[in-house]
């Protein structure tokens, strides 16, 4: 059996993805792996304006600032923790998509590890999973994460919705 050779987490700031982090950490030391920490800013692709443009350009600017910040944190963390190789990067883009065939394919992952989801049943209806999305269409390994490090079941976050 060949070693995971580029481990790759999406980072949303959430509960699953910070125990998603700390069994790709796990995983990347394992296999003395490099390790990717992939945070997506909703937006079209490389920040370009669509046809629709930008609602409001600071608020998208401030949500790629804030996700640099968290994964400079996250990197640091997975460094102190004997990883030696870690890269971070923000994309602007679709989650779904980048996570399991964009930079997947760019950068040659080779498992990929998400959290599971934290939306209830009617938003993934509506929005849908982006983790079941990546385990149907990555062409390599997905790990989805529902227990903490000591694989006891991890309390998921749920979406909440205004009464109507």
């Amino acid at each position: 059996m060949t070693a995971y050779q580029k481990v790759l987490v999406g980072i949303d700031g959430s509960k699953q993805s910070a125990m998603a982090l700390k069994k790709a950490i796990a995983t990347a030391k394992r296999n003395q792996a490099q390790l990717y920490l992939l945070s997506i800013v909703n937006g079209p692709a490389s920040g370009r304006q669509s046809s629709f443009g930008f609602l409001d350009q600071s608020a998208y600017q401030q949500n790629t600032t804030a996700m640099e910040k968290l994964l400079a944190q996250k990197k640091n963390e997975a460094v102190a923790a004997g990883v030696s190789a870690v890269a971070t990067k923000v994309l602007s883009g679709n989650a779904k998509v980048e996570l399991s065939t964009g930079f997947v394919t760019r950068e040659g992952i080779d498992l990929v590890v998400v959290g599971a989801s934290g939306l209830n049943v009617v938003g993934r209806m509506i929005v849908g999973s982006t983790t079941a999305y990546v385990v149907r269409e990555a062409p390599c390994d997905v790990m989805v994460v529902r227990t903490d490090e000591d694989n006891q079941p991890l309390a998921i976050e749920k979406a909440s919705y205004p009464k109507m």
